[in-house]
């Protein structure tokens, strides 16, 4: 897994394109990795985006901050 900044993957081995836009995410500061989960089930999905581009379809009341760790 990568490490902190513009190169850290998350819980995957590479950085996944944005779910909203579809562009890469290589080298971007502002990437999240989004995990789902299904309730009764073992299964799990993630999603990578900008978190701009995240915030920009989030219902109102929920937005995405990104912290360096």
């Amino acid at each position: 897994m990568g490490g902190n900044g513009a190169e850290w993957t998350g819980a995957v081995s590479q950085r996944l394109r944005c779910c909203v836009c579809g562009g890469p995410t290589d080298g971007a500061e502002d990437y999240v990795l989004v995990e789902l989960t299904a309730q009764f089930s073992d299964a799990r999905q993630w999603l990578g985006a900008h978190a701009e581009h995240l915030n920009s379809v989030l219902a109102e009341g929920f937005s995405v901050e990104v912290h360096d760790m």
